[in-house]
């Protein structure tokens, strides 16, 4: 098979678009539709479904996808076998982040890999759960940092720890001074911050609220976490979030957080993740033990 017509076949499964590849290469979208079209007919099957939305791998397209996506992956795992070799002075290690682990890991393990491994690289993509998840799939990113992501056949888990969602709230407000632990009564009555949905903490606040039959009042849903951290800030209301995710402002006095009486928020857990079958690269088995041992989300 040719190398530049897999290697199209594979972005395009990624996209889900043949414009987006497009536009991503800077070609015209005939071109992609032809390498796509020619890699049809050197294996005389078709790979792909053509929607006004995009396209979509038929079973052959994703009997091929695996096929590839193994390829690369044990290729990427030769060549940092190498650089484990040379000493791994060179490698690139890809990350998906859940927003709430990116501080924790940029301050707390990133640095002192750093100077351990100075000549190593990262990418870094931060996401919903379902965006890690899915580019843990996807073999776009070695390692993923999730909170509460469903257990999946596709994903093998490294390390889980429980991570309890608390209340939130500025330390100067009324909120701060409830007496605790809050129930989901009186958390319902009080002024919300909620992650939107496709985040692992949004889909436990939901569940909670399905279960006691209450709803937040929501004075805030947003996708974004430094959002929701500058509103707790301002004292324009609370928010539920485990603790790590805001630990700097705890240490710095600019939030408090309080227990919750609420028996669900207590199992919340974070997962590092990485996709099964997949043969890591040293370097990316590494970084995992690194931060197993440094960042704060992986603490008791």
């Amino acid at each position: 098979m040719d190398d530049k017509l897999t290697s199209t076949f594979l972005q395009v499964c990624r996209e889900g678009s043949i414009r987006a590849v497009a536009v991503s290469l800077e070609q015209e979208p005939s071109t992609i539709s032809r390498r796509l079209t020619a890699l049809e007919e050197q294996l005389s099957i078709q790979l792909l479904e053509r929607h006004k939305k995009g396209v979509k791998p038929t079973e052959a397209g994703n009997l091929l996808l695996r096929h590839l996506r193994g390829q690369a992956a044990e290729f990427e795992a030769l060549t940092a076998e190498f650089d484990a070799l040379r000493g791994m002075r060179r490698g690139c290690v890809s990350l998906a982040v859940g927003e709430g682990f990116v501080s924790d890991l940029i301050k707390n393990a990133l640095p002192s890999f750093k100077t351990t491994y100075p000549e190593i690289t990262f990418t870094l993509r931060s996401g919903s759960t379902e965006a890690v998840v899915q580019d843990i799939h996807n073999d776009a990113a070695h390692l993923g940092f999730v909170f509460n992501a469903k257990p999946d056949r596709q994903s093998k888990v490294l390390v889980h720890m429980a991570q309890p969602l608390r209340l939130l709230a500025a330390p100067t407000s009324d909120w701060a001074k409830t007496a605790t632990p809050v129930s989901i009564s009186s958390l319902a009555a009080m002024p919300s911050a909620v992650l939107s949905s496709g985040s692992g903490i949004g889909a436990m606040v939901r569940e909670v609220e399905t279960i006691y039959g209450v709803r937040l009042n929501r004075a805030l849903e947003a996708n974004s976490l430094a959002a929701i951290r500058n509103f707790v800030r301002e004292g324009l209301g609370v928010t539920v979030l485990p603790a790590f995710v805001v630990a700097q402002e705890i240490a710095d006095g600019t939030i408090v957080d309080l227990p919750l009486d609420v028996s669900e928020f207590s199992r919340g857990e974070v997962s590092l993740i990485a996709r099964s079958g997949r043969r890591l690269p040293e370097v990316a088995v590494k970084l995992a033990n690194h931060a197993m041992r440094s960042m704060q989300a992986f603490q008791v």
